[in-house]
């Protein structure tokens, strides 16, 4: 299999874009823009639709929203338990530091955790996981983080 030229590269990179910025433009029909969203896999989409059932704030909160989008991605799932969570980061840290849900996931989606509660000013890595997610995060990672921006900017027009 032959390397992609560069300009191919760029021209993915922005359809994706282009994408995300209509699902912005086009949020305002909340089942049309969940049913495009970019997930890993169907349990993915599984999950994120019976998480926006059980925190019912995320079809008006785009931050619960995003967070829902984001503990839905199966490696994530798997390792919480959304019951004993009022909200869809609580199971990340506790008084003492990191919970041992949030240490057992593999560094890049703790990067992306991080990333996504610091659009709520919390930031648990230092350097940021923004930082250390975009220095690391390979394309299928970075797919993730750009989709929960568009998530939690849908009301950004």
């Amino acid at each position: 299999m032959g390397k992609r030229k560069t300009y191919e590269k760029y021209e993915q990179i922005n359809s994706m874009f282009d994408a995300l910025e209509q699902q912005i433009v086009e949020s305002g029909d909340l089942s049309h823009l969940r049913n495009h969203l970019y997930y890993v896999n169907h349990q993915h989409r599984e999950n994120y639709e019976a998480l926006i059932l059980y925190y019912s704030q995320a079809n008006s909160d785009p931050i619960i929203d995003g967070a829902c989008y984001v503990i839905a991605i199966p490696e994530i799932f798997n390792v919480i338990n959304i019951f004993d969570n009022p909200l869809p980061f609580s199971w990340v840290y506790t008084e003492t530091g990191l919970t041992e849900e949030m240490k057992s996931l593999s560094v890049h989606f703790q990067y992306l955790v991080a990333a996504a509660l610091e659009t709520s000013q919390i930031q648990i890595f230092t350097p940021s996981g923004y930082t250390m997610g975009i220095t690391h995060w390979n394309i299928h990672q970075l797919r993730l983080f750009w989709q929960y921006t568009a998530i939690v900017r849908r009301e950004a027009l």
